[in-house]
This record gives C-alpha cells, structure tokens and sequence, in this order.
C-alpha cells in the first residue's frame, strides 16, 4: 500500500541521497502534510528534512503492518525495518557510498 511506499522513499531518500536530500528541504506545507498523515501535529514542523523522513520512515511502515489484515513474512520484515530503520539507512548509504558514488580520491587505486 501507499505507507509501504512512503517508508521505502523514506529509506531510499536517507540511506542512498542523504546530502541531497539534506539540501532540499521540504516546504513549510508539505511539513504539515506529511505529519498529519501520521496524525502527529505540526510541533514537530521544524525538523531537517534527513531528520524528518527518518523520523516519519518507521512511523509509515508501521501504518503498513497495521493496515495488513493477516501477518505474513512480509510483514514481519517491514516490522524489522521500521524497528531498525536507522540501521537500514546507515547500511544503504554505505553500500551506495562504495558502489554507487565510489570516490576517486583512493590512495590505493589498485584495490
């Protein structure tokens, strides 16, 4: 469903773009939209928006499990994810940190 989805743009945002999506802040509105859809009020408006979908990532994959009627392997794992998102994040951003933008600045090039 549709939290499912955003708790993976959440995972995705922070874990493999986390400094651009540090750059590009969420606009005041879309703040508060996104905190009511998890029924939080807007205090928590003054979040950075790493900070924010980290915040609101396990939230939404919490609303995933519970708008699943019969638990599943799945469901279980989405559970884990949202107990471990931090975890998850520092582990895309590693991975997306050596393969996907790799430095060039090796001291070692032959490794």
């Amino acid at each position: 469903g549709i939290y499912r989805r955003l708790g993976d743009l959440a995972l995705f945002l922070t874990g493999v773009f986390p400094d651009h999506t540090a750059l590009r802040a969420f606009r005041p509105l879309d703040v508060v939209r996104l905190l009511r859809l998890v029924g939080e009020s807007p205090d928590n408006a003054d979040r950075g928006a790493v900070d924010l979908l980290q915040w609101l990532g396990p939230r939404w994959y919490r609303q995933a499990v519970a708008h699943v009627p019969v638990a599943t392997s799945e469901t279980r794992v989405i559970e884990t994810i949202a107990d471990q998102f931090v975890n998850a994040r520092r582990i895309l951003t590693v991975i997306a940190d050596r393969y996907l933008f790799p430095s060039g600045n090796s001291w070692f090039p032959w490794n």
